[in-house]
């Protein structure tokens, strides 16, 4: 008898060593599941251990920015006359007229970092208990994680600038030098709209490794009817959305021509104009999507189950079921529309009818300068785990009595989901109208030539500037990057 029980003894010290291993295994990460345990109970005994643990984090950020800039100018140092004088020189001079309009717009921006709590699945023992005991666990546990961020950005900005030095008069003067000189009309719009972004961050403090549920059923008596039921379930959720819609209304006109000085006697005619420019500047950047999921594509140890040594007659039944999911969506829509209108004048003038002197009509450069920089919005994405492998199941069932019934079911499923969306729509309208010409002297006599119909030959003089446009448009398409 001492040999028996010596053996069982042995058979109890190996049970606990084996059980206290099994156990340890566990402590290896740093989040635990309910741990359900059974053991020494007597013969006929009923045990029964339902368990469940359920963890969830979930994050909402809402970010909406709505921005209407209107900005109208009028400068005028124009609209001058100087009519009807007699005997003097008549001189008109404006000065300048400029606009500089800068507009800058930056919508607000989600951030967030939410640690979940490290998936971890139950461990289930059944150990030595009595002949026709019935033993039953059963452990559910679920972490779940989920974060959206939404942020819609609607920027419009509207500029009218309209500049004159111009439209100027100096008519019906006798015996007087004329002179009309208008100053510079100048305008500078610069408009700059950054849209907001999502910035997400899931720390998984495991670093993507998934403990399996285990279970050890072992040393129970005959007849004993025994039962493990293990489900775990980790998931992980990340949805960022940007809705960017930047609308930018841009309409300038400057005028240094227009002038006129007709109907004069006894005198020189000079008109000369400033010059005219316009130089708008666009900047739009979208919003970006970026997110990164740390442990979301580790190692998952799938469930490991033992059997061993139970009695005859006896029947066990492990179920094991692990499940880690990690789910990423980003959606990223873009929608620019620029429309630019520029006109710039310097001609248009009118020396013409003039009696007994020479006419000079300068006029100065109309320019026009566009740039519009567009970028849409990008979307990227990092998950980032450990190894990227999930352990075989381990499967021991060995010294069971005769006719005794042991089953063991396990599944595990790993599961990564990406879905990146990016629409991208830009209208760029640019018009530029840049003149200085039109202008006109006709029907000028001098004492010279008194027989020329069409002005005085060598003393009429009529030169244009320059008339030049500029348009730059760069457009950057969107851009989806995703890294494990």
């Amino acid at each position: 008898m001492r040999k028996g029980g010596d053996r069982m003894n042995k058979q109890k010290i190996t049970y606990a060593l084996l059980s206290a291993a099994f156990l340890g295994s566990a402590a290896l990460f740093p989040a635990f599941a309910s741990d359900s345990t059974i053991a020494g109970n007597g013969a006929f005994a009923n045990n029964q251990i339902q368990s469940t643990s359920q963890n969830t984090v979930k994050t909402t950020q809402t970010n909406n920015t709505q921005a209407t800039n209107t900005v109208s100018v009028n400068n005028n140092t124009g609209n001058n006359s100087a009519n009807f004088n007699t005997g003097a020189t008549v001189v008109v001079q404006t000065g300048n007229s400029n606009a500089n309009v800068g507009i800058s717009n930056t919508a607000g921006s989600n951030t967030a970092q939410v640690a979940q709590t490290a998936p971890a699945s139950p461990n289930s023992t059944v150990l030595s208990n009595g002949a026709f005991s019935n033993n039953s666990t059963q452990s559910n546990t679920a972490n779940t994680t989920a974060l959206e961020q939404t942020n819609t950005t609607n920027l419009a900005n509207t500029v009218n600038v309209s500049n004159n030095t111009g439209n100027n008069a100096a008519n019906y003067n006798t015996n007087s030098n004329v002179a009309i000189g208008t100053g510079d009309a100048n305008a500078t719009v610069g408009i700059s709209n950054t849209a907001g972004s999502n910035q997400a961050a899931v720390v998984d403090p495991s670093n993507g490794w998934q403990n399996g549920s285990n279970a050890f059923v072992a040393g129970n008596g005959a007849f004993s009817n025994n039962n493990v039921a293990e489900n775990s379930n980790a998931n992980t959720s990340l949805d960022q959305t940007n809705n960017s819609n930047l609308i930018n209304n841009v309409t300038e006109n400057n005028n240094t021509g227009n002038n006129s000085e007709n109907y004069n006697t006894g005198g020189s005619v000079g008109i000369f104009t400033g010059n005219a420019n316009a130089y708008v500047g666009i900047e739009n950047s979208a919003g970006q999507n970026t997110a990164f999921i740390y442990g979301g594509d580790g190692m998952n140890q799938t469930p490991d189950a033992y059997i061993l040594d139970n009695g005859a007659f006896s029947a066990s039944n492990v179920t094991g079921w692990n499940s880690f999911r990690t789910d990423l969506k980003q959606q990223n829509l873009t929608y620019v529309l620029n429309y630019v209108d520029t006109m710039n004048n310097t001609g248009n003038n009118a020396a013409s009818f003039n009696t007994g002197g020479s006419t000079v009509l300068v006029t100065g450069d109309a320019n026009a300068g566009v740039t519009s920089f567009n970028t849409a919005g990008s979307n990227d994405g990092y998950i980032i785990g450990g190894p990227v492998y999930a352990n075989a199941a381990e499967n021991d069932i060995l010294g069971n009595g005769a006719f005794s019934y042991n089953n063991v079911t396990e599944s595990q499923n790993n599961n990564t989901y990406e879905n990146q969306n990016n629409e991208t729509m830009f209208d760029n309208t640019v018009n530029e109208n840049n003149n200085s010409g039109n202008n006109q002297s006709n029907y000028g006599n001098s004492y010279l030539s008194p027989y020329m119909m069409y002005g005085n030959y060598g003393m009429n003089e009529m030169q244009s500037g320059d008339s030049n446009s500029f348009t730059g448009l760069y457009n950057l398409a969107s851009a989806n990057y995703l890294s494990y």
